[in-house]
């Protein structure tokens, strides 16, 4: 289990930009641009440099290679966000907060997923098992408050990826040994609570990939589709769109079928 799990944590990459960190950063220097034309003070100006600084210490975090200092470095861009929201809260314009929280949102949930990273790749070396099984649980720990919260950022690959690290461990056959033969020791509780946020994090995920049928949603699909005016055309469009359901529907029926 753990050369499985090692590698899945070293191919993980659970979450995207949002909106592009880059972009955030040139329209929150916009909107300070354009509410400073108004303003004698020096203090615009300033605030310029301040924000150069932070976006020099986003650079240096892309292209950090090392995943602790790039979670310190994460931390330091969280704490400089905070304070130039702060400082500057007074006369900064709405889209320019709203690019910085965004911002802080991209580093807290990058810093997150890098501690789950952290967590696992320590287990892996660990050689006392229940230390071993309390870094694997801290790790899952991290994860599952990204799925619980933060999932709408996971990549789809992503997902893939944090599903098959659940699976791992869930399907895991030496904690269900514990359970069997010990079941009142440290280690059988530490692997029944990873395990129990092993299927939390699945739950999430499958949650969220489940997709909820909605009239008002195909029928939108289906005009941004076509682009077109005609009721007809979206009509016919959507029968075709269910006739094809429904032929899926019949062929995995036939499929699952005993052969006669």
């Amino acid at each position: 289990m753990i050369l499985a799990t090692k590698q899945i944590i070293e191919k993980s990459n659970y979450t995207e930009e949002i909106k592009g960190v880059g972009e955030q950063f040139a329209a929150i220097q916009q909107s300070l641009e354009k509410a400073f034309q108004s303003q004698d003070a020096l203090a615009p100006e300033e605030a310029l440099r301040e924000l150069l600084s932070i976006y020099d210490l986003y650079l240096h975090i892309e292209s950090e290679s090392n995943p602790s200092e790039r979670h310190k470095s994460l931390e330091e861009l969280e704490r400089s966000l905070e304070a130039f929201k702060t400082k500057y809260k007074d006369f900064a314009p709405k889209e320019a907060v709203d690019g910085i929280e965004n911002v802080q949102l991209w580093a807290k949930i990058s810093r997150t997923r890098i501690s789950a990273q952290l967590y696992m790749l320590a287990a892996s070396l660990e050689d006392n098992e229940v230390k071993q099984l309390r870094l694997f649980y801290a790790g899952l720990i991290n994860l599952l408050d990204i799925a619980e919260n933060y999932l709408s950022f996971f990549t789809k690959r992503g997902r893939e990826l944090a599903k098959d690290l659940a699976q791992t461990f869930i399907s895991y056959k030496t904690f269900e040994d514990y359970a069997k033969k010990r079941p009142a020791d440290e280690i059988t509780s530490q692997a029944i609570a990873i395990r129990n946020a092993a299927k939390a994090i699945l739950w999430e995920i499958d949650r969220h990939d489940r997709q909820k049928f909605s009239y008002k949603s195909i029928y939108e699909e289906a005009n941004n589709a076509l682009k077109t005016d005609d009721k007809e055309d979206l009509l016919k469009t959507l029968r075709s769109w269910r006739e094809e359901d429904i032929n899926e529907l019949e062929k995995l029926s036939e499929n699952k079928q005993p052969n006669s």
